[in-house]
């Protein structure tokens, strides 16, 4: 039986708008607002109603070729490129019919491996995240521009299946009862994802899956200064930290913007410097096409002891690698924090992004895992960045506050930091907080001016 949702159900009575509409590859999509919430609507371009016998066709044809497309695992793209060109050759004979050939193909591809309804959720470059409760429960979404959108999507168990195979197959890591849970990467030339799986028990009724979309265009600082999440001075400033080769640390709460601050700031190291980049799922931009000298390492999502390749131990080989600049993606555990802070107190300088919604959570976190007040002379910098849900649903990410390290009050526990930025403060209290407070007030002017550049 099908699910009838929230949205139909309201529908008689509902003050039901449509507040955007535009084109993605082979869908049409609506954003529509309906008693008080945001509903994001795509409809393809094809219709298969049209095209049943040539669909159950194709269906027979690829069933009588799984031989050769069993050979081996494909990856999506390949297997996206196989089964289309085995489309295509059919379709060549519907000139007359089928138009957008090209689109077609990948409808029906997406179709036959049962990945249809995720299709236009994949290739809308302004979703930021979906979210699968599970099968019973329609897809939620973060739209870049309206927020949290509700859709009227279900996977039934046959597809929430297929999704899950998918990434099986791209990642062969082994799931379970000990290890319920898997994150992993799904990419294509139209997109790249990060996907979080929960299992049972850890999810009693059944898979949970998070996806979140990693942007082929990362936003710039001047990006995020035009979306309000900070002001210029404070661009200017980041800039001049990452000159100056301060280290840089970012946290705040799951899906506060701390990877897509990193990667902003992470734009401006000399083109010179050796990077090395340390994450289990990869979230860092490839900048080896835009001249930069970045080595990506990729670890397994969950350290273990029968681990190969875990973060702690490639933290600490990054001393034989000789950085310039490195990137630490999402240090969790005690025994990251540890390898992190070892680096750190060996001269290594870059940025590292951590979970916590708060600078003082954070330092009670790492003292309780055993790091001194004199290890956290290493961290220099430290942003906090805020997630905000108003109740029409959007979204925004700022910077709240950013901290530096005082070396001159090393000696008590309590002022070793300091507060040199705070949201509510106005542009005067910033400007002088930086002239005279920060560590780099000996380059305030030249702050200045890079602050009249992103303007």
């Amino acid at each position: 039986m099908r699910q009838i949702t929230e949205l139909e159900k309201n529908k008689e009575d509902s003050d039901e708008k449509i507040i955007a509409s535009y084109k993605i590859r082979g869908f049409n999509v609506k954003i529509i607002r309906s008693n008080g919430k945001h509903y994001y609507l795509p409809e393809t371009i094809f219709d298969f109603d049209e095209y049943t016998f040539l669909f159950s066709e194709l269906v027979d044809m690829l069933y009588n070729m799984k031989d050769r497309l069993s050979n081996k695992i494909l990856k999506l793209d390949e297997l996206i490129k196989t089964i289309s060109s085995i489309i295509l050759s059919r379709l060549e004979k519907e000139q007359s019919t089928v138009d957008n050939k090209d689109i077609i193909v990948e409808i029906f591809t997406y179709k036959l491996i049962k990945l249809y309804k995720l299709m236009p959720l994949f290739y809308d470059n302004t979703i930021n995240e979906i979210y699968i409760d599970s099968a019973k429960t329609a897809i939620y979404i973060d739209h870049q521009f309206f927020g949290r959108c509700e859709t009227t999507i279900f996977l039934s168990e046959e597809e929430m299946q297929a999704l899950i195979s998918r990434i099986k197959l791209e990642h062969p890591i082994s799931i379970s009862y000990k290890n319920p849970s898997l994150k992993v990467e799904l990419l294509s030339q139209y997109f790249h994802l990060r996907v979080a799986i929960d299992f049972p028990p850890l999810s009693p009724n059944g898979p949970t899956v998070n996806i979140r979309k990693i942007k082929a265009n990362p936003f710039t600082l001047k990006d995020l200064i035009n979306l309000g999440s900070f002001p210029p001075i404070i661009g200017a400033y980041l800039i001049e930290t990452v000159n100056q080769r301060k280290n840089i640390t970012i946290i705040g709460e799951p899906n506060a913007g701390k990877t897509t601050l990193a990667n902003a700031i992470d734009l401006y190291t000399p083109k010179f410097w050796r990077k090395i980049v340390i994450e289990d799922a990869i979230e860092s931009i490839s900048q080896k096409g835009l001249g930069y000298k970045q080595t990506v390492i990729q670890v397994d999502s969950f350290d273990s002891n029968k681990s190969n390749y875990n973060k702690t131990s490639e933290i600490l080989k990054l001393l034989h690698r000789s950085p310039d600049w490195i990137y630490l993606g999402e240090i969790q555990t005690r025994e990251h924090t540890k390898a992190m802070f070892e680096a750190l107190n060996s001269g290594l300088k870059g940025i590292q992004t951590a979970h916590s919604d708060s600078f003082e959570k954070l330092i009670r976190r790492w003292s309780n895992y055993g790091v001194s007040a004199e290890d956290f002379l290493s961290l220099e910098v430290i942003i906090v960045m805020e997630r905000k849900i108003t109740n029409d649903g959007k979204i925004s990410r700022v910077i709240k506050e950013i901290f530096e390290i005082n070396n001159k009050n090393s000696n008590n526990s309590s002022s070793f930091y300091q507060k040199i930025y705070d949201k509510a403060w106005k542009l005067t209290q910033i400007r002088e907080s930086l002239r005279t407070n920060s560590i780099l007030s000996k380059r305030y002017e030249q702050i200045l001016l890079k602050e009249r550049e992103l303007q």
